[in-house]
């Protein structure tokens, strides 16, 4: 596997473009991810929902850029 730094930054270079945003926009709005339900006939269509929200929140967590990381204790 790669190293995450340059995995992050095919993320980046995938989705942080104009053309990139609008692709991640549009397979936010497909998958309705300000919601879930499990009106449909089929008891696993709750859990499909909940795959497509969490692989939309991995391409965002993705493309962060990281914090500094600091030392517990202010030292």
């Amino acid at each position: 596997m790669k190293d995450l730094t340059e995995i992050k930054q095919a993320y980046l270079a995938t989705f942080g473009t104009p053309r990139g945003q609008l692709v991640l926009k549009d397979l936010e709005r497909i998958i309705n991810s300000t919601r879930v339900t499990a009106d449909a006939p089929n008891p696993y269509s709750a859990i499909y929902k909940v795959s497509q929200q969490a692989l939309i929140q991995r391409i965002n967590n993705m493309m962060e850029k990281e914090t500094p990381k600091t030392k517990l204790g202010g030292k």
